[in-house]
């Protein structure tokens, strides 16, 4: 009896190193980064940046991602909600301070995992902006992970913040026309809006930038035409059985 017992104790410990060894890694922890994270931007001219998450393989509950910006350089002028959570709530712009706060939250039956854009933020250049370079970064403190008023990324079913780090951006203040670099050359321009190492859109004058309606989560409801479609179907093939058996 005693060896039974101990060739079912080394069989179940053999069986638990092998299983522990097979498991796949755990996550590395979640990362926020501005898109794009360099680039010159012109006086009087807008521009888009993305906030993007990667949860590095982990479920969540939600993020925030809190940015700060020299408001005597740039204007943030709106904010538009990805499709990677559910609800957007906590979305500010606080232009005396130069913060902006995004937030966003799972629904209770879908969490959020993979990579995605959290929201896309429109800035323009102040005409009088000082030249050089400015950064956009995140307010995010990673010795201070019990913190609440920062960046976070909050796990699936936790309180716990796994945003291990941010990527912030810098950018250079250019002097020349919008749709064009610093140097001078001229990038690819469509309908006012020009890409190259940032996304310029000309600020139309006397009048708002441009602004992008929010693309909304697809629902997984039937729509009422399909639903329509499928029992017309229905009655039709009941009705040709009908026949048939008459």
């Amino acid at each position: 009896m005693k060896r039974l017992l101990t060739r079912c104790l080394l069989s179940v410990a053999a069986l638990a190193t092998i299983s522990f060894s097979a498991a796949p890694a755990f996550a590395t922890g979640a990362t926020l980064s501005l898109s794009p994270s360099t680039g010159t931007f012109n006086k009087g001219c807008g521009f888009t940046l993305s906030i993007n998450l990667d949860t590095g393989g982990a479920q969540t509950d939600g993020t925030d991602a809190i940015l700060f910006y020299d408001p005597t350089r740039f204007t943030a002028n709106a904010i538009h909600s990805g499709t990677i959570y559910a609800d957007y709530p906590g979305n500010n712009i606080d232009a005396t301070n130069g913060k902006i706060t995004v937030s966003g939250l799972s629904s209770v039956s879908s969490a959020f995992s993979g990579a995605g854009t959290l929201a896309t933020i429109d800035f323009a250049v102040a005409d009088d902006a000082p030249a050089g370079t400015s950064q956009i970064k995140f307010d995010f403190d990673p010795a201070d992970k019990t913190k609440t008023t920062d960046s976070n990324v909050v796990e699936r079913g936790t309180v716990t913040d796994i945003l291990n780090q941010v990527v912030d951006g810098n950018y250079t203040i250019g002097t020349g026309a919008c749709g064009t670099t610093n140097s001078g050359t001229t990038t690819t321009t469509t309908n006012n809006t020009a890409t190259g190492s940032g996304v310029w859109t000309k600020t139309p004058v006397g009048g708002p930038l441009p602004t992008k309606t929010p693309v909304l989560p697809q629902s997984g409801n039937i729509s009422p035409t399909v639903l329509v479609a499928v029992v017309g179907s229905a009655l039709t093939i009941l009705g040709i059985l009908g026949l048939a058996i008459l």
